[in-house]
């Protein structure tokens, strides 16, 4: 019985250091510092120096990521900012700077931080440049909006 008690008392002990260090790690984990987003900004937004305010409003913020002008005329881009900041970045996305007229500004936060393009500063892209998603949400590959809509009548059919 004694050293039935002991190893309770060992396993007890563990289980609360494991709590406490677990309480600990929270904060440290990327999900908790920072926040990865895409986004794809309708209205008008050409030729105004759209990208350029972006850019430097992400760099003031020290954002990294990119943004492209689409071949549908809307801003598309991603970014990936420290929590504390990245809500800002997004409100300066649905407002454009001076000259713009933002319709519409469609954001999907992603669940972790990770961004399809890393770019350790935040960059403008030239049309050049593939960077459409396959994922249903902002700027999604013309190939597969019909691809994601098939899959998901077929799933309601079932």
């Amino acid at each position: 019985p004694a050293v039935r008690a002991n190893k309770n008392m060992i396993l007890l002990f563990l289980l609360f250091v494991r709590c406490v260090l677990c309480e600990e790690l929270i904060g440290w984990r990327m999900i908790d510092r920072f926040m990865g987003f895409r986004f794809e900004i309708q209205g008008q937004v050409q030729d105004i120096g759209f990208e350029e305010a972006v850019r430097d409003k992400a760099d003031e913020l020290a954002c990294f990521g990119w943004i492209q002008e689409s071949e549908l005329g809307t801003m598309v881009g991603e970014a990936r900012c420290a929590k504390a900041v990245g809500n800002i970045l997004k409100d300066f996305l649905r407002m454009g700077p001076d000259g713009a007229d933002v319709e519409d500004a469609n954001i999907l936060d992603y669940p972790d931080t990770k961004i399809k393009l890393h770019f350790s500063y935040f960059k403008i892209l030239t049309g050049d440049r593939v960077t459409c998603f396959r994922e249903p949400g902002p700027h999604q590959c013309l190939e597969f909006k019909d691809d994601f809509g098939s899959q998901q009548q077929r799933r309601e059919e079932l």
